[in-house]
């Protein structure tokens, strides 16, 4: 982060109620960062204290100092220390962002949609670094507070932002594209999510296409021609310029052939052949086309996109197959799940060689429908011939009579393990899957532990 006192004073002037105390000592204080988190904040950084829905980053200010924050962003006075008092702190965060996108002025990609953010998001950046200086998502910072602290960790250097966008609530994304202000988009698609804030998929849906509105900038939007949404989302973007993608039909991106699991992309520049893709599944290759379609919009050329595909590796949580104990295969999802995502890494189970089993979670931010999502996904797992079911839900009464024999309840991660790892041999595959506040990757680290 590369800010000046005076450039923070001046972005900060219409948020600021009372800052004498900085003004005074300005000149003694060095910013090289920006922090939330005491625990981590590093010598000479800004700490902002954020009020979250779990914590108030006020209660910490003094550990913040302790640990070496040079300057405070507080909604209260802080005595005897340098700090800026503003109205609202996460606002302010979001107008330190804006200026800093502005300054270094990078090509921005917004990526959103429910499924597949994260390796679209990982997939492009791959490509784009291996020509251009490109900074990607944080971690899984893609929210209101998390986009501007990945923002803010670029420097400027940085030609390219490569930017996911989550949402939970109406609004969200728009909020995210006023603070990023990308210029090229991908909407990948909708199911449900979040349905506790969101209420309905129509609610989603409107969320999801903020990021094709006309923000009074043209914008390169990419959009998947097979969506049942497509018509509505073109419709949406007809002040932009819309490119399209697809697995089945012509587009300006699209799957032209395929040949075991070398498939053949046609381009408007130069088409791709024999192109290696371990997984065939629906989901895999629309996140493929969606990179390359971003990839090439963003001035990469055929040697980059080749050889980013080639480098890029799936981060863990996403159907990563593991070695297991006992020679079994531990595919590991281990790091979100929604109706949509479920079924999709169920048909990739599947395709292995070997019996298939799931241990199965709960998805969470369904809503009034949750029970009949889980029932869904069950539905799904015995239907594509899942051969074991393993249970921790809260749904379990419901959902284990969808699946009838060989299906397990358990009330704990460690009766689950302590039951399932006698039972591991070389002709297993166990998908393991579930939302992230189950921490299912205690699952995961315990059955593919290596022993003594």
């Amino acid at each position: 982060m590369n800010i000046s006192i005076a450039e923070l004073e001046n972005i900060l002037r219409s948020e600021v109620t009372n800052s004498s105390s900085i003004i005074d000592c300005k000149n003694s204080i060095s910013i090289d960062g920006i922090s939330i988190d005491s625990r981590t904040i590093n010598k000479n950084e800004l700490f902002i204290a954020i009020k979250g829905d779990s914590h108030d980053g006020h209660l910490f200010i003094n550990d913040a100092i302790k640990n070496g924050a040079s300057l405070i962003i507080s909604e209260h006075r802080v005595e005897d220390f340098p700090y800026i008092s503003v109205d609202d702190t996460t606002d302010s965060l979001a107008e330190i962002a804006k200026f800093y996108v502005d300054k270094i002025h990078p090509i921005v990609i917004g990526v959103t949609g429910t499924n597949g953010k994260t390796s679209v998001t990982n997939m492009t950046s791959m490509i784009l670094q291996t020509y251009k200086k490109t900074l990607s998502t944080y971690k899984n910072y893609n929210n209101q507070i998390g986009l501007p602290l990945s923002v803010l960790k670029a420097t400027k250097d940085d030609e390219v932002f490569v930017l996911e966008m989550g949402a939970s609530k109406v609004g969200d994304i728009k909020e995210l594209v006023q603070i990023a202000k990308p210029t090229i988009v991908a909407l990948l698609n909708v199911s449900p999510a979040h349905m506790d804030s969101f209420k309905n998929i129509e609610n989603i849906i409107k969320t999801k296409e903020e990021i094709l509105s006309y923000q009074g900038y043209p914008k390169t939007v990419i959009l998947n021609l097979d969506d049942h949404n497509f018509e509505r989302w073109s419709l949406k973007a007809n002040k932009n310029k819309i490119i399209t993608i697809s697995i089945s039909q012509p587009a300006d991106y699209y799957i032209s052939g395929s040949n075991n699991h070398n498939i053949h992309v046609k381009t408007p520049h130069s088409d791709i052949t024999n192109l290696h893709v371990n997984d065939l599944e629906t989901h895999t290759l629309n996140n493929i086309l969606f990179s390359i379609a971003l990839s090439y919009e963003a001035g990469a050329r055929f040697s980059n996109v080749i050889k980013g595909l080639y480098d890029y590796n799936d981060i863990d949580g996403r159907f990563s197959i593991k070695e297991g104990q006992h020679g079994s295969r531990i595919i590991d999802s281990s790091y979100n799940a929604n109706p949509q995502s479920f079924m999709a890494s169920i048909n990739s189970l599947v395709k292995l060689d070997g019996d298939s089993w799931l241990i199965m979670g709960d998805m969470g931010e369904l809503g009034d429908n949750s029970e009949l999502y889980h029932k869904q996904v069950v539905q799904h797992a015995y239907e594509m011939g899942i051969k074991k079911l393993f249970v921790i839900s809260k749904h379990a009464s419901a959902i284990l009579g969808e699946f009838g024999k060989n299906s397990y309840n358990f009330d704990s991660i460690d009766t689950l393990i302590s039951f399932i790892k006698p039972q591991l041999n070389d002709n297993v595959n166990i998908l393991i899957k579930a939302s992230r506040f189950m921490k299912f990757e205690i699952i995961v680290n315990s059955l593919t532990e290596r022993k003594n």
